[in-house]
């Protein structure tokens, strides 16, 4: 092969190199596909001194010398420890970079590494184990207090509605009617009415219109009416009397039902999920931060501090959401949505599953947000390439949602009562 020509880059050449070597399979074949091997003679410049680069290399063969502007000097080998690192990832490089033989080098544009640094930044830890505050946390009494109640789970978990308890109970009894359940849903003439305006509305719309709740739980289906109950009904967990935390609420909610939309929306490009069912795990994603805001109206100081307490819920709130999921009785999968909904590069099998469509529904609510510059682009995130059989490119997802934005716009009206 002649150098200066570039050929296509095998994962395998990723697996050895920081912090690529830690990413899913699945993201360094896609990776692959955006870099490029560069192949240069001896004595070639790489890049100088306070030079701001396009790309990021790694070294895979030969030998390169890196001086910086005071004049030391250091050899960089292939295969040694030194070339698992990038050679520049600083930005302006620190040192001046030239060839002494015959190498290869693994071109990544910068920005996907940039985005691969979000991707580690924002890992999820596992929030089954303690988390342990560190230094910084303990230089505020009111601060470690607080942390150290919801650690040890002195809270008040949120009650789910005794209507929703039995409707529940109803649907896993296999001797129930749909006019059993429909029975339990009238009790609460707002929801019966509710349940009735959506089996008509154009997400779910029949032939003929319905107009009774028997017939609206018989079209729907138990589990289908189970999910929209619960997800109707949660809406009133995201409420204080408190005057500051609930602006807070009130974020957390359109944020829940933001996601909630894009998940029902999602859940449709050629999977086997339930709209309805991803859309309740939207809503419970970050049902964990309502426990802790709740809680914090008992610490003035922290309250006063909406940095610290951000800090705090999002500390938190993965392993409070577990507990209080729990606690309601939901299934392993909707209580992993709780647990995992950050973990951007989760990748526990090759279909896709309802965590998949809340990392995805997160990503697409956030566009166009400030918290968009600390997230990973969406190719770069392994739910990404299960949705549509991963035959979506990230233009054509963003499309998808952008032709979708009637439907996400009615699920999240249903959510908020209209």
């Amino acid at each position: 092969m002649l150098f200066g020509k570039q050929k296509t880059v095998q994962p395998e050449d990723l697996k050895n190199t920081i912090p690529l070597r830690n990413l899913p399979a699945r993201i360094l074949r896609h990776i692959a596909t955006l870099a490029s091997l560069e192949h240069l003679p001896g004595k070639k410049k790489i890049f100088t001194f306070d030079d701001y680069t396009k790309n990021v290399y790694y070294l895979i063969k030969g030998q390169v010398a890196l001086n910086t502007a005071q004049g030391t000097a250091d050899t960089l080998s292939a295969g040694s420890t030194q070339a698992k690192f990038p050679l520049n990832l600083d930005q302006p490089c620190k040192y001046s970079a030239t060839t002494l033989n015959r190498v290869i080098l693994i071109k990544i544009p910068r920005e996907v590494m940039q985005n691969i640094e979000r991707l580690g930044s924002n890992l999820s830890t596992d929030t089954e184990e303690k988390i342990e505050l560190v230094e910084d946390e303990m230089k505020d009494q009111h601060y470690v207090d607080f942390f150290c109640k919801l650690q040890d789970g002195d809270f008040e978990v949120p009650s789910m509605p005794d209507i929703a308890i039995r409707i529940s109970k109803a649907v896993n009894n296999p001797d129930t009617t749909s006019t059993d359940i429909a029975r339990i849903i009238q009790m609460d003439p707002a929801l019966a009415a509710r349940i009735i305006h959506i089996v008509n509305s154009p997400l779910y719309a029949s032939r003929h219109r319905i107009d009774n709740c028997p017939d609206a739980v018989t079209r729907l289906g138990r589990t289908t009416t189970r999910s929209l109950v619960l997800s109707f009904i949660l809406k009133n967990l995201f409420r204080t009397k408190h005057t500051i935390l609930r602006n807070h609420m009130s974020e957390l909610w359109t944020h829940s039902r933001k996601v909630a939309a894009v998940c029902h929306v999602l859940a449709r490009l050629g999977s086997n999920l339930d709209p309805d069912r991803a859309m309740l795990a939207g809503l419970i994603h970050d049902i964990g931060a309502v426990p802790i805001l709740s809680a914090a109206k008992d610490y003035p100081n922290l309250i006063e501090n909406p940095e610290l307490l951000e800090k705090t819920v999002n500390r938190l709130q993965a392993r409070v959401g577990v507990l209080v999921l729990r606690k309601w009785n939901f299934m392993d999968e909707l209580t992993d949505v709780a647990l995992q909904a950050e973990n951007w590069v989760r990748d526990e099998s090759n279909t896709i599953d309802y965590i998949d469509l809340v990392v995805l529904g997160q990503l697409h609510a956030y566009i166009g947000t400030p918290r968009m510059q600390t997230l990973p682009r969406i190719d770069l995130v392994p739910a990404f390439h299960k949705l549509g059989n991963g035959k979506l490119t990230p233009q054509q997802s963003l499309r998808i949602i952008e032709k979708s934005k009637s439907d996400i716009q009615a699920v999240e009206q249903l959510l908020d009562g209209g």
